[in-house]
Parts: C-alpha cells; sequence; structure tokens
C-alpha cells in the first residue's frame, strides 16, 4: 500500500524534531554523511509526483553572491552526486529568488527557466519594521506601494499593515521568515496576534540557530499553522540546505500560491534527497 502525503508528513516532521535535522550544524561534513532519506519518505518519492521547492535564496540584487545563470551547473553537479535524481526518482526543482525588497524580473528568470532545464521563479523578502517577510506574489498595489521593482534595502512597512494589504487584497502569501532570529517577528510582537494573520510560517531556515528553528516549529503546531523550508542561501554553497516538499506540480507562482493556500507540503531536510549515497 502507497503511503499518504499526509501521512508522510506527519511522521517526517515528528521525526525532526526526535532526531535535530532542525539544527543546521548537521549540514556539516561529518553529520552529512549520517543521514540517510528515511524509507518512509523514499517510498513517497517512489510513487508519488512531488516538487521539491527551494523557497529562500538571494542574488547580488540584494546581498546574495548567487547568479541564477550559474545554479544549472550547481545543480548538474548535485544530481550526479545522487541527489534529487536516482534510478526511477526525478525530482522537480524549483527556485524562488526571494532578494530583499526586490521582486526578480519575471521574464528574465523565464530565459533563464527555458535555458535550465530548472524552474526559477519570484518572490521577495520584505524588509519590515519588525522583521523579514517572505511575499510570494507580485500584486500591482502591492509592488507599487512598497517599490518592488526596483532594487533597494530600504522598505521598512509596519509588519501588520503589510500583512493585512496582501490579504485585503488578495495579493498573494506572506508571512515571516526565521521568525525568531533577533529584530525577527515572533522575537518582537505577541505570538497570539501575529497567529491570527498566519497560514504558513517559515519553520526551517538554513542559515537560523537550532533553538530557533525548533521554536518555529513548536509555534507552528501550537498554532496550527503549516511550516516551509528554505536555505536562506547567499552563497551557492548553501542552496537546498533546506526545502519545502509540495504533493503534486509547481510551475508558475500562482501554483505556488494555491498550493500554499490550499494543498499539502512540508519541509524537508536537503541531504534526506540525497537518493544515492556512496559505499
Amino acid at each position: 500500500m502507497q503511503p499518504s502525503f499526509a501521512a508522510v508528513r506527519e511522521r517526517y516532521l515528528d521525526d525532526l524534531i526526535e532526531y535535530g535535522w532542525y539544527d543546521v550544524r548537521t549540514f556539516s561534513k561529518k553529520q552529512r554523511r549520517t543521514l540517510q532519506t528515511p524509507d518512509y519518505l523514499l517510498e513517497l518519492l517512489q510513487s508519488t509526483p512531488v516538487t521539491a521547492v527551494e523557497m529562500h535564496s538571494h542574488t547580488p540584487r540584494s546581498d546574495g553572491l548567487i547568479e541564477p545563470e550559474r545554479i544549472q551547473s550547481w545543480t548538474q553537479a548535485l544530481y550526479k552526486k545522487g541527489y534529487f535524481r536516482y534510478e526511477h526518482i526525478d525530482i522537480p526543482l524549483v527556485v524562488m529568488i526571494t532578494d530583499h525588497d526586490y521582486i526578480y524580473d519575471a521574464s528574465q528568470l523565464k530565459t533563464i527557466s527555458q535555458d535550465s532545464g530548472l524552474t526559477f521563479l519570484s518572490g521577495t523578502e520584505v524588509s519590515t519594521e519588525h522583521g523579514h517577510v517572505l511575499y510570494y506574489g507580485s500584486h500591482p498595489e502591492v509592488v507599487m506601494t512598497y517599490e518592488l521593482d526596483r532594487p533597494q534595502l530600504a522598505v521598512k512597512p509596519e509588519s501588520y499593515e503589510f500583512f493585512d494589504m496582501v490579504r485585503d487584497l488578495d495579493g498573494g502569501v506572506a508571512f515571516p521568515s526565521h521568525p525568531y532570529r533577533e529584530t525577527s517577528i515572533l522575537h518582537e510582537l505577541p505570538g497570539d496576534e501575529v497567529a491570527t494573520r498566519l497560514d504558513v510560517l517559515e519553520v526551517l531556515n538554513g542559515k537560523t540557530p537550532a533553538d530557533q528553528n525548533l521554536k518555529a516549529l513548536e509555534y507552528a503546531k501550537q498554532h496550527g499553522i503549516r511550516g516551509v523550508g528554505g536555505s536562506d542561501a547567499h552563497q551557492m554553497s548553501r542552496l537546498y540546505s533546506y526545502v519545502t516538499l509540495f504533493d503534486g506540480p509547481i510551475h508558475t507562482v500562482d501554483d505556488l500560491l494555491v498550493a500554499l493556500r490550499e494543498g499539502d507540503f512540508f519541509p524537508v531536510h536537503g541531504e534526506h534527497l540525497r537518493l544515492k549515497h556512496d559505499d
């Protein structure tokens, strides 16, 4: 009997906490060698069409070093090492470019996608007064109000103001990134108040200490909020450290928005998508 996506999600989230996979120290070379794809996750990947989405990455348009044009060669090297593809498993990959306060030009990313075989989509990480917010969408009023169509590091809306605008306009999906870092939203604002505005939360961040990722996981569980994972990569070597596994295909930002609102997904440690291991 094939495992259901929901059953695998629940088991993985339990194991994530039990085995400490939320700890970024598990990305050390020594620790990576001990991480194997859980059998139940492997069964899901073999039987169910899924998509792995890198939800959080940065280019030189803000403060990152990753040129989207170079991601293809990096990903091809990972394929050869057994990540994402092995034997009959071929996991489609989506890379979200989420520069600070800037939505990367979608036409440029479409061209790169066609050339690379990967899917590149654009979002942004908005700098609010109380911390960073990942925003997936491109509603004209949101873009115009905060000038998200030009590279900058200057946007500072009040957090609730930004959440409420996106919600009232049905303008996409917005939620806090690395919410328990200092000067981040759940470090700054009352958690119960924030929860009423959230359906999703970044619970695994590849640059965030273990205790803060764990707090985000516990907060999401307490408030019935679904969690995503992203690397927050500013350099290529950290790309795909955490990803989010979606039930079904993701080809466009609209697909992603529907999936975040209505679909099923869970955060995954990137090493668990290494399907082949050297003896």
